[in-house]
């Protein structure tokens, strides 16, 4: 049987770290570390955010596109594109930087040379966020 499922909170830093820490089994200081070095690798958008609300301009269709090849939840994201994206959860706009969203799409791989691929705690934080 089929169910639905609330569509989530935009993800600030705190929720972020929480997670770390209760599922992946990350400490805060190294989660927030890992997550910044995915910003800094052009993975996801700026970690530090207080924010749960996206701006009214934010192309959200472009963001879920990127992720139509992805192996594990391609189908997902292009399904989505066919039906019409629903608008993103309300939350709240702090005006620092928008909540935390998978930028590039990216696939694990235990050889983090390849190309798009990420390993270990990389790839944990990012699927997370994806």
């Amino acid at each position: 049987r089929r169910g639905t499922r609330a569509r989530p909170t935009p993800l600030n830093t705190v929720e972020l770290l929480k997670v770390a820490s209760s599922r992946l089994g990350l400490g805060p200081h190294y989660a927030l570390k890992v997550a910044e070095s995915l910003y800094l690798r052009g993975y996801i958008s700026y970690p530090r955010t207080e924010s749960t609300a996206y701006s009214p301009n934010f192309d959200l269709e472009s963001a879920v596109r990127e992720h139509q090849s992805h192996p594990i939840w391609g189908a997902y994201a292009t399904s989505l594109l066919m039906h019409g994206l629903s608008k993103p959860r309300d939350g709240v706009d702090h005006g620092d930087h928008p909540p935390i969203t998978p930028v590039r799409r990216a696939v694990e791989c235990g050889d983090s040379n390849t190309i798009g691929a990420l390993s270990g705690d990389d790839w944990s934080v990012y699927d997370y966020i994806a």
